[in-house]
């Protein structure tokens, strides 16, 4: 595990939308449309007086791009030929961001990147060589600058020139007797160290060259060891079972592949195949089964597997892992380097099946469990979908895009209904539910395909994410916790191609549907207190794509997570009124092993309000921080603003204290890979007219942990948090259940939270006692 650093967390793609363009005349090279002109030689320019463009970067290979709103400059070298790049940023003023395009604007396709790779630089400048150019015709670089810096660009640009023969149609992982091979892009780098590759012929040097420079596989397997040693050779698995190994005198034939978290080698493997019976999940795990340190992967073999080329092992390969979740412990119990590996198969094809080792001393003998899918039997259902196969009359927002073409249904009931997917198209059906109460909701899906179903919150065409999605097979099972209101189901095959209408029993589904009680967090409501003031410490409320949070690295993009942490905003002054409602901005995003961010699982956080008993700037919750009320929130996926309407606004009357708002986030699933992602609080660049406060919380050895809040006043990243009070208090603060009496059954709840902070505490003084039990004794009977 590796400290990272305090940084802005990149946002969803769909962020850099939210950042206008200018209306005024464009700076030449503001845009790819008017890049400015870059030679062979010497290239300058700044990005202090460019716009932040569009449609920013993700890292992907470059870890710390972190492009996010940074104002760019773009150039466009012309190539005349083929040939290998070579840019060099060291004598730039700044931490700069680059990316390399080729295409057209309108179409740009990325090639290359680079952070900070400059071997002399002092400020982090960015540094490539040899970046290959595949064909002639316009190469865009775009320099932007690392957490928006901007600064003077001065860069020297090499280019040289490819006159290799490729213009054979025969492949680079192959010996042949004629020059080059039919990968361009491949024969132009291997030629380019190896001339007499596209001058005499494709020897076993330049077979040996693709291997190393472009990643080409050749598949060998020395002969011994165990029977299943080879892939070519690899033990039948037929149905779900738990099968012994020894890998003790096994060697390696399978390609070098990456697991996230690990290097790229699996040593010493055995391999198994199995014939997949039914759509489905199909997974392998040698959890508290083997005495090393193991890695898996499966690989497709299509449909096929009596003509599977296994030169192509490099590119067959669906999934990978090397340490399965924290319990999946090697034999011993206490070492968490076992394997546990699931992949969604699909009926008809074949699956490699490939289990080894971290290192070249992890091998033995060991059991690994498979579980294959089985034919799906669907139950019985209670009500029908309302839409014919091949009809769109439940739609939701991929029809009509309102929820008049979804189709209500009520937890408990079963539907039957058909679904299909052709030619890249698939059929969406939306249904819509009602809940009264805090409600535990369940979705068993049931089809022969791979199929999904999610929840979201409100209308279909609502722009929150999901607040469930579906895993496993026969049922996919999507559990959501619903507080009271309308929610939309979508129900779809989890493909998008090859199950058109008249596929039998592979366009048929049940979806069952269960309720429990329960207590849920609230997801975002809107705000119904009265409010005449609205308070806010931000100069914009607009996100773009700025967080604040620790963040740890296990080694791979996908292991990256963010620690616990608290976010606060202190606003004094206020003495009147009523606080009714709060609304912040939060991420909530996973980063995958290629650097792209994506929408992260739905995560439970807390929303609270505090009283600073201290003044001044906050300290610590429990501290000077003395709670009044909170609650419990979940972050939907996504990059979002959320609101909270306090069910019993807090009476300000009389307030001397600053109140402070905190915002306090879990840890984001540690190294776990399956369960890691980013949490934290975004904001915007606008500036703020006071800080806000962090507070990073760490049981990683004491990595990023903070003993108190941190002010953080950086005008590019303040955290939104903006607040609702209203010009007079609730008329009857001792009615907390909102019957219009105070009774009884407010009596219990004042006596429940008798010593306590939160709502029963009348006076706000931040414990209920005597003097709230004299408030509500007073108001006995009807409210004003």
């Amino acid at each position: 595990m590796q400290k990272i650093n305090k940084l802005a967390l990149a946002s969803a793609a769909g962020l850099a939308a939210l950042i206008a363009a200018s209306a005024q005349a464009q700076v030449a090279g503001d845009e790819c449309t008017n890049a400015l002109t870059a030679v062979v030689g010497v290239n300058t320019s700044s990005t202090v007086t460019m716009t932040p463009s569009a449609n920013a970067p993700v890292d992907g290979p470059c870890n710390f791009l972190d492009w996010g709103a940074s104002k760019d400059v773009f150039f466009v070298f012309n190539a005349a030929n083929p040939g290998l790049l070579d840019l060099d940023f060291c004598a730039s003023g700044y931490d700069t961001s680059v990316v390399v395009y080729t295409g057209s604007c309108a179409a740009l396709t990325r090639i290359s990147c680079d952070d900070d790779s400059c071997p002399t630089g002092t400020l982090y400048q960015s540094f490539k060589l040899g970046i290959p150019v595949a064909s002639a015709g316009p190469v865009y670089i775009r320099v932007g600058g690392y957490l928006a810096a901007s600064g003077a660009v001065n860069f020297t640009l090499g280019f040289t020139e490819s006159t290799a023969n490729c213009a054979s149609t025969l492949s680079c992982g192959t010996v042949h007797a004629e020059p080059g091979c039919a990968d361009q892009l491949c024969c132009g780098q291997v030629c380019a160290i190896n001339p007499l590759c596209c001058d005499l012929g494709w020897d076993a040097q330049c077979v040996q060259a693709a291997v190393d420079t472009c990643g080409y596989f050749v598949y060998t397997c020395v002969a011994g060891g165990p029977a299943n040693n080879c892939a070519t050779n690899a033990q039948v698995v037929s149905s779900s079972s738990v099968v012994a190994f020894n890998s003790s005198a096994a060697t390696i034939d399978g390609p070098k592949q990456a697991c996230p978290g690990t290097a790229i080698d699996i040593f010493a493997d055995v391999w198994f195949k199995i014939a997949s019976p039914a759509n489905g999940v199909l997974s392998a795990n040698t959890c508290n089964q083997v005495a090393f340190d193991s890695k898996i992967a499966i690989y497709d073999m299509g449909t096929s597997p009596s003509t599977f080329d296994y030169n192509t092992l490099n590119t067959a390969m669906v999934a990978c892992n090397d340490d399965g979740s924290s319990t999946c412990y090697m034999t011993g119990g206490t070492t968490a380097y076992a394997s546990d590996l699931s992949i969604t198969a699909a009926v008809g094809h074949t699956y490699l099946v490939r289990v080894g080792g971290f290192a070249a001393a992890d091998a033995g003998a060991g059991t690994v469990t498979f579980s294959v899918p089985v034919p799906c039997v669907l139950p019985s259902a209670t009500g029908s979908e309302t839409e014919a196969c091949g009809t769109d009359s439940n739609g939701g927002c991929d029809a009509a895009g309102t929820t008049a073409s979804a189709q209500a249904i009520t937890l408990g009931s079963s539907i039957g209904g058909t679904f299909w997917a052709d030619a890249g198209v698939r059929d969406v059906d939306w249904y819509t539910v009602t809940v009264a109460a805090d409600t535990t909701a369940t979705l068993n899906l049931y089809s022969a395909s791979n199929a999904i179903a999610f929840i979201f919150p409100g209308d279909p065409c609502s722009p929150l994410g999901a607040i469930a999605s579906g895993s496993g097979s026969c049922p996919s099972v999507a559990t959501g916790c619903l507080s009271p209101g309308i929610y939309s189901i979508a129900v779809a095959t989890a493909n998008f191609t090859d199950n058109p209408c008249g596929n039998g029993v592979f366009n048929n589904y049940v979806l069952a549907t269960s309720g429990a009680p329960a207590v849920c967090p609230i997801v975002s409501e809107v705000c119904t207190n009265p409010v005449d003031n609205v308070v806010s410490q931000n100069n914009g409320t607009v996100i773009t794509n700025y967080g604040f949070n620790c963040l740890l690295f296990c080694g791979t993009n996908a292991s990256t997570f963010t620690v616990a942490a608290q976010f606060a905003r202190s606003f004094p002054g206020l003495n009147a009124g009523a606080l009714g409602c709060v609304s912040f901005g939060y991420a909530n995003m996973n980063v995958m092993e290629d650097g792209v961010y994506e929408n992260g699982t739905p995560t439970v956080a807390t929303i609270g309000v505090y009283r600073d008993i201290n003044g001044g700037a906050p300290t610590t919750v429990g501290g000077d921080l003395v709670l009044i009320q909170s609650v419990e929130v979940l972050l939907l996926g996504g990059v979002q603003t959320v609101t909270w309407n306090i069910d019993a606004p807090i009476d300000l009357t009389g307030n001397a204290d600053p109140i402070v708002i905190v915002f306090d986030v879990p840890e984001a699933g540690g190294c776990d890979v399956a369960t890691n992602g980013l949490l934290g609080g975004v904001g915007n660049n606008g500036g703020a007219t006071a800080p806000y406060y962090e507070r990073s919380l760490s049981t990683y050895a004491g990595l990023c942990e903070e003993p108190a809040f941190i002010a953080n006043a950086d005008p590019t990243s303040q955290w939104i948090c903006t607040i609702g009070v209203g010009s007079a208090t609730t008329p009857c603060p001792a009615d907390f259940n909102g019957s219009g009496t105070v009774d009884a059954a407010d009596l219990a709840t004042l006596l429940n939270g008798w010593g306590a902070s939160g709502a029963t505490d009348l006076d706000g003084n931040g414990i209920t006692d005597a003097a709230d039990l004299a408030s509500v004794l007073n108001a006995w009977g009807g409210c004003p």
